[in-house]
């Protein structure tokens, strides 16, 4: 698969959910936006990336909002990443607030998520889909990766305008690799480990995907 563009529409609706709690009234009721920021994703050993978000309230129920991503070879933290690491990540996000006059404010959430990375690796090699497995000494490398997860979050403020957002949940993905302008090709058998890094397996998969983390976020 080959992509110059990256565009994607999202429509999705989460169903209502009733959540009794008697606290005091939430400051964050009367936020009507807020950033955050995602820290775990600069530590990605695979695929780093600057990743920053905004939410917007629709009304006392409903929110709306997007994490965008950016990785580059610069803030790769593992210097055998590949020679012209680039990957975007966009992550529209829709939420339903249990109760809005909550002191910690709980939802259920509905995220799509779509990544697009391409690198150049030399010396490596990758596992084909009819079996086997490819040396080179050089080749371009792609990988697109989108998906859905339902997740469980709260918005937990630590201060008057900062705060943390817990999340848990589950979903789907589907991972398209590709390698592409390979040099020096040549069929051999190599033993992969146990583990095998997500970009060495050629090919489409959809598999089952989790998704836990925290954000810190600050009220605007």
């Amino acid at each position: 698969m080959k992509s110059s563009h990256l565009f994607l529409i999202l429509i999705f609706i989460s169903g209502q959910f009733l959540f009794s709690q008697n606290s005091e009234t939430s400051s964050f009721e009367n936020a009507n936006s807020y950033v955050s920021f995602s820290p775990l994703s600069f530590l990605d050993v695979y695929f780093p990336r600057v990743r920053a978000g905004y939410v917007q309230n629709l009304n006392n129920k409903w929110k709306i909002g997007a994490d965008i991503g950016y990785g580059s070879l610069g803030m790769a933290l593992d210097r055998n990443l590949g020679e012209a690491y680039r990957l975007w990540e966009i992550r529209p996000e829709l939420y339903r607030v249990f109760n809005p006059e909550a002191k910690t404010i709980k939802y259920l959430s509905a995220e799509f998520f779509y990544i697009m990375q391409n690198n150049v690796f030399t010396d490596n090699n990758y596992d084909l889909e009819s079996g086997g497995s490819i040396g080179y000494s050089r080749a371009d490398y792609e990988r697109i990766k989108y998906g859905l997860h339902l997740k469980f979050g709260l918005f937990l403020d630590i201060g008057k305008n900062l705060g943390f957002n817990f999340y848990g949940g589950f979903g789907f993905r589907v991972r398209t690799n590709e390698y592409s302008n390979v040099v020096d090709p040549v069929m051999i058998d190599y033993f992969r480990e146990w583990f095998t890094p997500p970009q060495f397996p050629e090919g489409r998969d959809v598999m089952f995907n989790p998704s836990l983390g925290f954000k810190f976020y600050y009220k605007i």
